[in-house]
């Protein structure tokens, strides 16, 4: 079966016209009609009804079937393609959530430098969401993902790292300031501050929120973490985030949450199945994997 004959194909489904897809090739139109009739001959079936009168063509039963093969064979040849260059680079394509990147990977920062490691690093920082659609898609290599359930996804590998607990955070000033631990139901008449969505943050909280039995009343949202810290210190209003991005210099107060089953912020080490690793990458995912000191 020609691979370039499946790309005609793939291209006619979505723009159902033999002229749109030999313009966007650059061939005759002839050269596509060619192609259609070899795979239908190779298949021994009718892939497609043309509407002449229409200059339309629509796919048969079968023809939607085929397509529905052909977008996953396309995509799979383009990764693989994406891959085999990969491994020939002494670069790796490594994606760091922004509170993964400020507060847990300059852990790991020392023991990468000592291996030859960090160098290599082409980082993106985007938010764990849009890093694992980066990863399926093949944009990233390797990525550490923020998450409040262990990653579950037919074409990622996902190995936890750690695990942090999520803290409520006060002005020194607030009321709460000197309490020890309480239910989160306390909290239903406060103001808080947030993080975007694209964060872990915003489904730990719903999730909290909704065994709770209300809805937060959210004074100001914000994809700064700094930003947050210091309007909490302000007391605009309350915050809500992982241990390991509040720090002593933080001009706020962590609060423990005493509810019985809490959403957990998981850090984990995710890359393609069945990739192909390069020697670097195999170096770099050992490295990542060893425990912290």
């Amino acid at each position: 079966m020609n691979f370039r004959d499946l790309t005609y194909f793939d291209a006619l489904a979505t723009l159902k016209n033999y002229t749109a897809v030999a313009q966007q090739f650059n061939v005759s139109q002839p050269t596509i009609t060619y192609a259609i009739k070899r795979l239908e001959d190779e298949l021994n079936t009718q892939l497609l009804i043309r509407d002449r009168s229409h200059h339309q063509i629509e796919l048969t039963a079968n023809g939607r079937q085929l397509e529905q093969h052909v977008t996953i064979i396309l995509h799979e040849l383009k990764l693989a393609a994406t891959e085999i260059a990969a491994s020939t680079q002494q670069t790796v394509k490594f994606g760091l959530p922004p509170i993964i990147g400020t507060y847990y990977f300059p852990k790991l920062a020392q023991r990468l430098a000592q291996h030859d490691l960090i160098s290599h690093l082409n980082t993106m920082e985007a938010g764990s969401t849009t890093l694992l659609d980066q990863l399926r898609t093949g944009k990233l290599d390797l990525a550490l993902l923020g998450s409040t359930t262990p990653l579950t996804d037919q074409l990622i590998n996902a190995e936890i790292l750690a695990q942090q607990t999520f803290k409520i955070i006060v002005s020194p000033t607030h009321p709460l300031a000197n309490a020890k631990k309480f239910a989160f139901a306390e909290l239903a008449d406060e103001k808080f501050v947030t993080l975007k969505e694209g964060f872990v943050h915003p489904a730990a909280l719903r999730e909290l929120a909704q065994t709770a039995g209300f809805t937060p009343n959210v004074a100001y949202t914000t994809p700064d973490i700094s930003v947050l810290k210091s309007m909490v210190a302000e007391n605009i209003g309350i915050g809500f985030l992982a241990a390991l991005a509040i720090s002593p210099a933080d001009n706020v107060i962590a609060l423990e949450l005493a509810d019985a089953h809490q959403p957990q912020f998981l850090i984990s080490l995710a890359y393609r199945k069945n990739q192909l690793q390069s020697h670097l990458q195999q170096n770099l995912i050992k490295q990542l994997k060893q425990p912290l000191d």
